[in-house]
């Protein structure tokens, strides 16, 4: 704490006036070294084309990122966006920085009992791909905000849209990452089963799928994102946007034998949404700032709580010759994820109307006290904090950009599933999330992700769902960036970044190295924790035998988009291999 209070002491006096200041009204120098290049990162190479040129042209991160984040939505359909939300990380090269939340939200006529059948039972798919599913998008409104309160100025917001239009219209080839996920047996049931998806995605003969290299031309969504250029998000909210997308809504509710009644979304739920604008989580890790997203997401929280625990460990006596951590060191990092994801079940939620206990659960008493409670053995039954006095009781896709003014922005978006709920919006070429999946529907009934949750999660009007998208910027010393990262992926979310960052700040390895390992994950509940293929058994053996660690394979890792700034200001990019993504620096003629 101690460099924190240095850094903000050298602002205040250099904003006064520093050596070599020409007087009032003159800008300080920078305090933090600069970056020499500016870098992007993103699940699809065309998107990240179109923030390296934004850069180019003089924009900012926030204007590449929006930029980016809109070609997304048009050559990344199973992920990237219109119909969903998500969070957005503003890091400037000076100062605290801020997060927009751009979380979907509840519709005001929606409870518990849509969701039950008639002897009180959950029925799953209401949530994962009926209307029911669908909660009021957020990310038009999240994105303009990025736009309006931290773009350079440079541009319009129809120039930030032009590429996104530009490539809808022209069409672009469809490529081996879409086709397999259009052949996936979940998105391929959801998106035919809608009229509008369906005549898009499985154009050939027989309802075939796209092929790799046919062109996906999307009209209708070029005219969406010109209303939606042309006037901010009113071009969404209200007008011809917003009345196809209630149309779409009416329709699948036909489909589905009239499910909602008269309690669908309405006009009055779109126009009331905003964005809202919040502080970041702040956590130190050494002598590291770890910048991340607050509630309604649990992936700032999980990360740092996780962080905050391993601090007091001797992580650095627990590498091997080829730095990588020993399997000690792996029985703390998973237990240091099952304390924190038993916190996250408990007490995570929407801070409008929860009083999520952030300063009890990430502060010194609690976190010293699940350090101290790490035994040699694994704690399968670990429970989450208890109030003094109380009884006992997968598609998102994330960019990472960096300027060279030293500015990064960090932005996570998503539709929960692959493609969403697969209701395209009929006339609008956008696809609808499934989003209110990830409340506690039932307590004790997990998600599509195994997470559990209970009161603080429970799905009510106008409530925004708890989430596990991480964002994240690490500074050294609360100063020079030195990792932009994030990841799609669920809970998994949470793990990657958070073994990426060891790797990198305990473990000494490059980012590169660091992305590329293999990972497990660790929720809570199930018991067993995940590891995916090409981790070593070996130390699944060891832990097993040696901690009683319970282990079962499976999905375990999240795809990382990160940049990374060495000392002497160079950036590196690394789009996770395990994705069709890919990253690039500034003056570069093509991505890496």
């Amino acid at each position: 704490m101690r460099a924190q209070g240095f850094v903000q002491g050298a602002l205040i006096s250099l904003l006064v006036c520093p050596p070599g200041c020409k007087g009032p009204g003159t800008p300080p120098p920078p305090l933090h070294q600069l970056p020499l290049q500016g870098a992007v990162v993103s699940g699809q190479p065309l998107a990240t084309q179109v923030g390296l040129d934004i850069l180019e042209a003089g924009g900012n991160a926030a204007d590449a990122a929006v930029a980016a984040a809109l070609a997304l939505a048009v050559v990344l359909p199973q992920a990237g966006n219109l119909g969903g939300g998500g969070f957005a990380l503003w890091v400037p090269h000076q100062g605290q920085g801020e997060v927009i939340d751009f979380r979907e939200v509840t519709p005001q006529a929606f409870d518990q009992d849509l969701y039950l059948d008639d002897e009180g039972k959950l029925v799953r798919r209401r949530s994962l791909e009926t209307p029911l599913a669908v909660g009021v998008p957020g990310s038009p409104a999240g994105l303009y905000s990025l736009f309006k309160r931290h773009g350079s100025g440079r541009f319009s917001f129809l120039q930030l849209c032009a590429p996104a239009i530009s490539l809808a219209r022209e069409g672009i080839p469809a490529n081996s990452w879409l086709v397999r996920s259009l052949g996936a047996e979940g998105p391929k049931r959801r998106l035919q089963a809608n009229p509008a998806a369906r005549a898009l995605f499985y154009p050939h003969q027989g309802g075939e799928a796209l092929r790799v290299g046919d062109a996906l031309i999307q009209e209708d969504l070029a005219q969406t994102l010109e209303r939606y250029g042309n006037q901010g998000p009113q071009g969404f909210y209200q007008g011809q946007t917003a009345a196809l997308l209630l149309d779409s809504l009416a329709e699948a509710n036909e489909r589905e034998g009239n499910l909602v009644g008269e309690r669908g979304m309405t006009a009055a739920d779109l126009t009331s949404y905003s964005s809202l604008v919040r502080s970041p989580l702040r956590g130190w890790f050494r002598g590291f700032e770890v910048l991340s997203v607050p509630p309604p997401s649990s992936g700032g929280f999980v990360l740092l709580q996780v962080l905050g625990i391993l601090e007091g460990l001797p992580l650095e006596g627990q590498r091997t010759p080829q730095g990588e951590p020993t399997v000690r060191a792996m029985h703390w990092w998973i237990e240091a994820m099952r304390m924190a994801f038993a916190d996250r079940a408990e007490h995570l939620g929407d801070p409008a109307d929860y009083a999520v206990p952030l300063d009890a659960l990430l502060g010194a008493d609690w976190v010293t006290m699940r350090r101290v409670s790490i035994g040699p053995q694994a704690d399968l039954d670990c429970r989450a904090w208890v109030p003094p006095g109380a009884p006992e009781s997968s598609q998102t896709t994330h960019l990472s950009v960096l300027d060279d003014q030293g500015n990064a922005v960090s932005l996570t978006t998503t539709l929960n599933a692959t493609f969403g709920s697969g209701i395209m919006v009929k006339g609008g070429g956008f696809l609808l999330n499934n989003e209110l999946d990830d409340f506690s529907i039932v307590s004790g009934t997990p998600n599509m992700f195994g997470l559990l949750g209970g009161e603080a999660n429970q799905l009510r009007p106008g409530r925004r769902p708890l989430s596990s998208m991480t964002p994240t910027v690490v500074r050294e010393g609360g100063g020079r960036v030195v990792l932009v990262l994030g990841a799609p992926g669920g809970p998994r979310i949470i793990s990657s970044v958070l073994q990426v960052v060891l790797r990198v700040l305990v473990h000494r390895q490059d980012l590169e190295s660091a992305v590329r390992a293999p990972r497990l994950h660790q929720q809570w509940r199930p018991k067993e924790t995940r590891v995916e293929k090409g981790f070593d058994p070996e130390l699944v053996k060891l832990l097993e035998a040696t901690h009683g660690q319970p282990f079962a394979k499976g999905s375990a890792a999240g795809l990382i988009q990160a940049i990374g700034v060495g000392a002497n200001g160079q950036p590196s990019v690394v789009s996770d291999p395990r994705s069709g993504g890919t990253g690039g620096l500034q003056r570069e003629k093509a991505p890496r």
